[in-house]
């Protein structure tokens, strides 16, 4: 023990990184990459990235799954808002705040575009996919193939991305983007370690482990897909009618309130329900302030006006018929 303990100290004294602990592969992890991009006009700048990867062994086999493009419930910090509504990701070395960790380590939604999984099959030195490109037969035909592997030791995993295009009339591009750990803490909970691509973008990763993607206990998939972009469509300052009626998530409850003899009263009841549902669905009310007006004058005149009962307004919000 006192060898291990002087030999921990020495790594320490001579600045290497030292792995913690051993872990276990399987399961969902966020992957959350900054990095400086030699090819840009700001190589000095930090950006970042992430994602969310699925590892699976079964035997011989690793099934490995990635998801490019991930929301979290708060967006905070991740993307700025730029000309016709769209939205960038900020630059510099984004860290997600304690709110967002959580919901990380709770399980995200991810989109299925550009979803990618490939099975690995174990070699003498870890498990690789057999995608190695075949040389293409005709100039006019061009063959595009990656080859993911998983490395190293068992306690300091590397992460390899190796893809290569080209023809038969062409020279072949080919590139490669690692991950490559350097220490494994929290009782294997986290990886971190350096990352390249191609020596042109360099900087660090961190791998979290997280829960099943989409299956978290603040609803499905698609909720919290919905959720995630509905606030930063809020704080990029540009709302849709069908971003509000998102918002509310077709969970407007009209109290029997909303249909009395005082028609006041009445307003204020149906004001506070769909103000009750903005904040359901995780958003604020104060954003769209001028939307729930709208559509609370829109239920009372349905009520007062038209002759509508409750339950006909009901439906009507759930059909999506009653919105901003």
């Amino acid at each position: 023990m006192r060898g291990r303990t002087f030999g921990f100290v020495v790594l320490i004294a001579l600045g290497l990184p030292a792995i913690a602990q051993a872990f276990d592969l399987d399961g969902y992890w966020y992957v959350l990459v900054h990095y400086q991009d030699k090819e840009t006009n700001k190589p000095e700048a930090w950006r970042w990235e992430d994602r969310v990867w699925r590892f699976h062994k079964n035997g011989d086999l690793l099934e490995w799954t990635e998801w490019p493009i991930v929301s979290l419930q708060d967006e905070t910090g991740r993307f700025e808002s730029l000309s016709g509504n769209r939205s960038a990701r900020v630059i510099g070395a984004w860290e997600p705040n304690a709110e967002q960790l959580a919901d990380i380590k709770d399980g995200l939604a991810a989109n299925s575009r550009g979803e990618k999984s490939k099975t690995l099959r174990a070699t003498g030195s870890g498990w690789e996919s057999g995608d190695a490109a075949g040389g293409a037969s005709s100039a006019m035909v061009i063959t595009y193939s990656e080859t993911w592997s998983v490395g190293g030791s068992p306690d300091a995993p590397v992460f390899t991305r190796a893809d290569s295009m080209g023809s038969a009339g062409s020279d072949t591009m080919e590139g490669r983007t690692q991950y490559r750990t350097e220490a494994v803490r929290d009782g294997g909970a986290e990886l971190t370690g350096s990352f390249d691509r191609d020596g042109s973008r360099t900087g660090r990763f961190r791998m979290i482990r997280s829960a099943e993607v989409g299956h978290a206990g603040t609803g499905s998939l698609e909720d919290r897909q919905r959720k995630g972009l509905m606030k930063r469509a809020v704080e990029s300052g540009f709302v849709t009618p069908e971003e509000v009626a998102a918002m509310m998530g077709g969970q407007v409850q009209l109290p029997d309130e909303a249909k009395g003899a005082d028609r006041g009263q009445a307003r204020a009841a149906i004001h506070k329900a769909v103000e009750d549902a903005v904040k359901a669905n995780g958003n604020d009310p104060s954003a769209v302030s001028s939307q729930i007006e709208r559509i609370t004058g829109r239920i009372e005149s349905a009520l007062f006006d038209q002759g509508k009962s409750v339950e006909d307004v009901q439906q009507m919000i759930s059909r999506g018929e009653i919105g901003p």
